[in-house]
């Protein structure tokens, strides 16, 4: 008989093959337009930390430094920063605690020379210039709808100044360094993968306003449901982007 596998190494290997296949489906061709996307998309990080396996951050840090890209310290510095701009943004989305973990789990296996050591959000103000950046990206999500949304807190005013200042100002209406596109699958999944139908109705209906065609949007919720199978996450309650097409 051979020697049994020890479980961290099956486990990584779990991981990998885990990332092949939903990198294998994802349509790389046709969603985002520079390297970077195509190289490390938010969607696969976004879905381990809001599906409860923010440790795995780690496995896929591992699993994309062994590309050729990346393989100086100045790529995978910039790696870093986006990865960790995709779990700031995953901030509002699922709260701060497993962002952190997804951070701390990196942070272990990383190399001292492929540390990133800037800081995106330094001399962040909540002024006008904010409300404005923040309010026209809510304003190409969800377009007509904002007014319907508007009403709902109009009761609820702390939530509508958080969504506006906060969610989309300080966090996601920022596209130096995760574009449009990088930014809203970042949300999409996060969202997702915690069966929120209302918000998931909202997000399917705003990455299609922003230009990632219907069929491409069905082939990331596709691979969306690959990881929240290895999750154990069921996914319900959330529509298909065929259900809210009408209203794009």
């Amino acid at each position: 008989m051979g020697a049994v596998q020890p479980a961290a190494d099956r486990a990584a290997q779990n991981a990998v093959s885990l990332f092949e296949s939903v990198e294998e489906k994802f349509p790389s061709e046709t969603v985002g337009d520079n390297k970077w996307t195509k190289l490390m998309r938010g969607e696969k990080l976004a879905t381990l930390v809001g599906g409860g396996m923010p440790e795995m951050a780690a496995d896929l840090y591992s699993y994309l430094i062994r590309k050729p890209e990346l393989s100086t310290p100045e790529s995978r510095q910039a790696l870093m920063r986006r990865l960790r701009e995709a779990l700031v943004k995953c901030v509002p989305i699922v709260g701060v605690c497993k962002p952190l973990e997804a951070v701390f789990s990196i942070d272990k296996i990383q190399r001292p020379e492929d540390k990133d050591y800037s800081f995106s959000r330094q001399g962040w103000q909540c002024d006008e210039r904010n409300h404005a950046r923040g309010a026209a990206w809510q304003d190409r999500i969800y377009l007509h709808n904002q007014a319907n949304i508007d009403e709902l807190l109009a009761a609820q005013k702390d939530f509508a100044w958080i969504s506006t200042e906060i969610t989309y100002g300080l966090y996601l209406s920022d596209h130096t360094i995760l574009n449009d596109v990088d930014t809203e699958l970042v949300v999409l999944s996060g969202i997702m993968i915690q069966n929120l139908r209302s918000e998931t109705h909202w997000h399917l209906r705003g990455i299609r306003r922003i230009g990632v065609s219907q069929e491409d949007v069905e082939v990331i919720h596709q691979c969306i449901e690959i990881l929240a199978g290895f999750a154990n996450v069921k996914l319900d309650k959330v529509p298909r982007v065929a259900d809210i097409e009408h209203e794009v």
